[in-house]
């Protein structure tokens, strides 16, 4: 049996919309479990944070076309503020997305400047880096009077979308396995795009209105020229600060 990681996140939900196929069992994970589990063999492919890729290239390929990236902004990747971000001093990372910690340190320190403490609690933080769900219901709750959408941080400054996450593929696994795994992703998301319209997707605790301006608005599932090169640009800051 083939086992495939899947982030238990809302922004997965279009890709394995109409995920049946007898030979792959779906593990569920947080972004950094299941990068360790694909580093380690437990996994043979998965959704995976971008940075698992870029640090281990010769472990990996990805699938063509498949992602979860934003478009101007991400919605669900959010750095939750009770200061104006120049005067942030503690800062909170969740340990779930290695992708969204780096993404925060990069704006932190290269674009704004900041040389803040990193640590391990929350209630000793000015601000939060939460993501996924719990970015969504923060955000929903509005305890914090300052937001700021990482994607979009990222946009304006290099006027492109950034990867999150990519369907990582172990390069030992079998050849059918990634033409396989985009098959049922764009089948997936034409199943689900069309309910979607159509109202018929539903999940406690939003409306209507907010699953389709989050899904339609905010993510982006394919992987174009613009996406390739927001990694590299990525991948360049990664370098510069010995992460690869």
């Amino acid at each position: 049996m083939i086992k495939v990681g899947k982030v238990k996140y809302l922004n997965t939900m279009p890709l394995f919309y109409r995920w049946e196929d007898p030979r792959i069992q779906l593990v569920l994970g947080h972004p950094s479990e299941l990068a360790l589990m694909l580093r380690k063999g437990e996994l043979q492919a998965g959704i995976i944070s971008s940075v698992e890729y870029l640090t281990n290239q010769a472990l990996y390929t990805y699938v063509p076309d498949v992602s979860i990236s934003s478009k101007d902004r991400v919605c669900s990747v959010l750095l939750f503020s009770r200061l104006p971000i120049e005067q942030v001093s503690r800062v909170y990372l969740t340990p779930n997305s290695i992708t969204s910690k780096y993404l925060s340190i990069y704006l932190l320190e290269e674009v704004y400047k900041l040389k803040p403490v990193y640590t391990e609690r929350k209630d000793s933080a000015d601000c939060l880096l939460l993501i996924g769900d719990e970015a969504l219901y923060e955000k929903k709750a509005g305890r914090f009077p300052y937001v700021y959408d990482l994607a979009y941080e990222w946009y304006r400054s290099h006027h492109l979308p950034f990867v999150f996450a990519l369907f990582i593929v172990r390069k030992d696994a079998p050849e059918w396995l990634s033409q396989r795994i985009k098959e049922l992703c764009h089948l997936s998301m034409e199943a689900f795009f069309k309910d979607l319209e159509e109202g018929k997707i539903k999940v406690d605790g939003f409306s209507q209105e907010e699953l389709f301006e989050y899904f339609t608005q905010c993510l982006y599932n394919g992987l174009s020229e613009k996406e390739e090169l927001s990694l590299r640009i990525f991948m360049e800051f990664l370098s510069s600060r010995g992460l690869l």
